[in-house]
């Protein structure tokens, strides 16, 4: 599957089109997760998925938060996404992917999976909320009184 960054930008309004995700998430990201075009300003990816009631649900990913270890095959994130190309990120969309791309003993190749269909949502420890939190209140998703209020009530 390929990820298309459009630039958000009228001026470039560039496709950068990236092989995988774990390409996605190491290299076209800024500081805060947010996809980012060559000429430096912020983009978007559109999907589209046909719902079961015969539909389309078709989200813009605008950023990606990594919850895993480095270095570990399953790599738990998720997508911060929008109803648009641009504006504020309204979504959290859980997903993660296997990378069995190394050697195994065997000297087969592996290759790199991605779940958020049938192999069921990803699985995170209460640290990994916990950095998910706080990650969500850096790029403000959340404002912090909104996560101490909703904490305490």
């Amino acid at each position: 599957m390929s990820w298309p960054i459009i630039c958000n930008d009228p001026k470039c309004s560039k496709k950068t089109i990236v092989r995988n995700i774990d390409e996605l998430i190491k290299h076209h990201r800024d500081k805060d997760g947010w996809f980012v075009c060559p000429c430096g300003h912020r983009g978007h990816i559109p999907r589209e998925f046909p719902t079961q009631e015969g539909g389309a649900w078709k989200p813009y990913l605008r950023g990606i938060i990594p919850l895993g270890e480095k270095e570990e095959i399953y790599q738990p994130f998720v997508f911060l996404v929008s109803g648009k190309p641009k504006g504020r990120a309204n979504d959290i969309w859980f997903s993660y992917y296997k990378d069995l791309r190394k050697r195994t003993k065997a000297g087969k190749r592996g290759r790199l999976k991605l779940g958020y269909g049938p192999g069921g949502p990803p699985v995170l420890n209460r640290y990994g909320l916990l950095d998910l939190l706080y990650h969500l209140v850096r790029v403000g998703v959340f404002s912090k009184r909104q996560v101490q209020r909703n904490a305490l009530s």
